[in-house]
C-alpha cells in the first residue's frame, strides 16, 4: 500500500484564479465517478525530473512513525491521504512506471543519471517544510503518463485499486457520506 497526500498550498494570488492541490481531491469527492483522478507533477528526484509523477509514500514501519510525529505536531496542512494498492497500479500503469525510489545523502563519483531519470533517486534531507516527519519514508513514485491529445498528465486511477483515505479528525462523516453517494467502499482513518 502507499499513500498520496494532498497537502494545502500558500495561497497566492494567482491561485485564487484557478484551483489549487487539494481543491483536486474535493473535485473527486464530489464527482459521480468512482475512479479518482490524479494530475502527476514534474520536478522530483535528485535533479528537477520533466517526468511527471504522483509522489507517494509506502505504508511501513517508518510511515506509522511519520504519521504518530505529524499527529503530535498538528500539522493543519495535510488535508487528505489517498491509500492506493501498489499492487493495482503495477497492473494498471505498467511495472516500470511505479518506482520504488531509492534514497541518497550524496550522489558519489559516478555521473548523475540521465535527466528523464533523476525521479529514480532522492535526497531526503532536501525535503524540507510540511513532509518533514516523512523525510526517510520509503518513497514511491507512479509516473503518470502524458496524453497525446490534451498534454495534461492527467490519469484516472480505477476505484478498485484505492483501498482508504486518511482524513482530519471532524471530516471523517462528510468523507464518508460524500464516498457512499459515490458508492465507493472505502475505509476512512481519521489520523490528520
Amino acid at each position: 500500500m502507499i499513500c498520496h497526500f494532498y497537502i494545502k498550498e500558500k495561497e497566492t494570488q494567482k491561485q485564487k484564479q484557478y484551483y489549487g492541490k487539494t481543491d483536486y481531491a474535493y473535485i473527486n469527492l464530489f464527482s459521480d465517478s468512482r475512479d479518482w483522478i490524479v494530475k502527476g507533477t514534474p520536478g522530483h528526484g535528485i535533479r528537477p525530473s520533466p517526468v511527471p509523477c504522483l509522489n507517494c509514500f509506502e505504508i511501513n514501519e517508518k510511515f506509522y512513525r511519520a504519521l504518530k510525529e505529524l499527529s503530535k505536531k498538528k500539522n493543519e496542512k495535510f488535508e487528505l491521504g489517498v491509500i492506493f494498492n501498489k499492487r493495482m497500479l503495477k497492473n494498471y500503469f505498467g511495472s516500470n512506471a511505479v518506482i520504488d525510489v531509492e534514497l541518497r545523502t550524496r550522489w558519489g563519483p559516478q555521473p548523475l543519471p540521465p535527466l528523464r531519470q533523476c525521479h529514480y533517486f532522492d535526497y531526503p534531507e532536501r525535503r524540507k517544510g510540511v513532509l518533514d516527519p516523512f523525510n526517510y519514508c520509503d518513497v514511491v513514485r507512479v509516473e503518470i503518463p502524458m496524453p497525446k491529445r490534451f498534454k495534461i498528465p492527467m490519469a484516472a486511477i480505477p476505484y478498485q485499486a484505492i483501498m482508504g483515505m486518511l482524513v482530519k479528525r471532524g471530516n471523517s462523516g462528510v468523507i464518508r457520506d460524500l464516498l457512499e453517494s459515490k458508492r465507493s467502499c472505502v475505509d476512512i482513518f481519521p489520523l490528520l
